[in-house]
């Protein structure tokens, strides 16, 4: 008979504190629910992660607090979309604007290239640097120097500061109306912001060194080619801002599709709740 009584008195504790236990997880979920409405995410996920973490036995609570965090995520995905297309819509448009502005020189068996009407390649006919951004939105420099250096790397400088490309792996030799020619080609990491520092000086003096094997050639840069670079650079900066919208895009549609599955099992029965 003790032994009855003793059974049942702890049975009755175990409900007791398994009770106790779902009214403090469901405090935090009650704040959860009312960050999210508000849309506050960062605060509603962080009083999820408190039922989580402090009240694992909390089952009831922790399948509503799943189903909230997917809701939350859901919102957030939508949100994204959103905000995405906006940016796509608008930026579409300026880009398409800016396009019309430039020439698209082909490349055989490859994308086409903008340039500036002013540094197109009939006009290539003094030392220069020439700026130029493809279709898929690859911005690249090219220095041209008229005769023999041997140059792989260039220097601008402007005001007092400076910038210096790296050695470029890409070097070209060439011969026009028995004048020679040296290229060297610097994209992506080895751009190293150039482009960006022409454009911030325009209207202002700017040093273009030819950095040679043995001997550097210094020449002034024409307020023309400063001016082209420039603009070429601010249609990279747009198609980079359009091309990430359009990937922001795409992940958050692909997020929208993954969350309705796990609400779909959710609602089926089937446990998501692995932790």
């Amino acid at each position: 008979m003790k032994q009855l009584i003793s059974l049942i008195l702890g049975l009755l504790c175990l409900v007791s504190c398994t009770d106790s236990i779902e009214e403090k997880a469901n405090t935090h979920y009650v704040l959860a629910e009312q960050a999210f409405r508000k849309g506050a995410y960062d605060v509603a996920r962080e009083q999820i992660d408190s039922i989580r973490l402090n009240y694992p036995k909390a089952f009831d609570t922790r399948r509503k607090a799943v189903k909230l965090r997917l809701e939350i995520d859901l919102a957030e995905g939508q949100q994204s979309v959103e905000e995405s297309d906006r940016i796509i819509q608008q930026k579409t448009e300026l880009v398409e604007r800016m396009k019309g502005k430039m020439v698209l020189e082909p490349v055989k068996g490859t994308v086409g290239n903008y340039v500036s009407p002013a540094q197109t390649l009939d006009k290539i006919a003094h030392d220069m640097l020439r700026a130029q951004v493809d279709e898929h939105g690859l911005l690249t420099l090219t220095s041209i120097y008229c005769g023999t250096l041997g140059h792989k790397a260039v220097k601008v400088e402007s005001e007092g500061q400076s910038l210096q490309t790296p050695a470029s792996s890409a070097t070209f030799y060439s011969e026009s109306n028995g004048v020679k020619l040296e290229e060297a080609v610097f994209s992506n990491d080895h751009e190293v912001g150039v482009s960006a520092f022409i454009s911030q000086h325009v209207g202002k003096k700017v040093l273009l060194t030819f950095i040679g094997k043995s001997k550097n050639e210094t020449i002034t840069m024409t307020p023309t080619d400063i001016k082209a670079i420039s603009d070429i650079y601010d249609l990279y900066l747009q198609m980079k801002i359009l091309n990430d919208a359009r990937v922001r895009y795409a992940d958050a549609c692909e997020q929208i599709k993954f969350i309705h599955i796990k609400l779909d099992e959710l609602e089926g029965g089937k446990k998501t709740d692995k932790d």
